[in-house]
């Protein structure tokens, strides 16, 4: 049985809680199966764990994104690893029976966070390191 999920890239906004969902996003992408937080969860904090947002390149080796757009992108590729499971969503017809909502904050020089809602409810809001101290062993 599959765990749908989507993942949502929202830019950070003064006066926006990251435990409210945002009401303009990037990207959506849905994610059709492993959609709990200890799968997909898991995943996309162990990927971001590190990277930080900067307005332009860095050093070769450097772990960060070029902006919003750039891990928008980045999370899109480390997620996709062959046909299925991983599609950009259509705004005008948004897949049903989601499980998760995940949403990804960031902008230029501000910490990654992530937010979870099971259905309408928050249940999870913070970094991704907290994410992986929470949903890992």
């Amino acid at each position: 049985m599959a765990t749908r999920a989507t993942v949502s890239i929202a830019k950070r906004e003064e006066g926006v809680s990251f435990s409210e969902k945002p009401n303009k996003t990037i990207v959506d992408i849905y994610h059709h199966y492993d959609g709990y937080p200890e799968g997909l969860g898991v995943k996309l904090a162990s990927y971001l764990n590190d990277y930080h947002i900067v307005n332009g390149a860095g050093r070769e080796g450097d772990t960060l994104f070029n902006g919003i757009g750039c891990m928008a992108a980045s999370i899109i590729a480390h997620l996709k690893d062959g046909p299925g499971n991983v599609y950009i969503e259509d705004k005008d017809s948004p897949h049903g029976w989601l499980d998760y909502n995940y949403y990804v904050w960031g902008d230029y020089y501000k910490s990654i966070w992530i937010s979870i809602f099971d259905g309408d409810e928050c249940i999870f809001v913070g970094k991704p390191q907290a994410l992986l101290d929470k949903y890992t062993n």
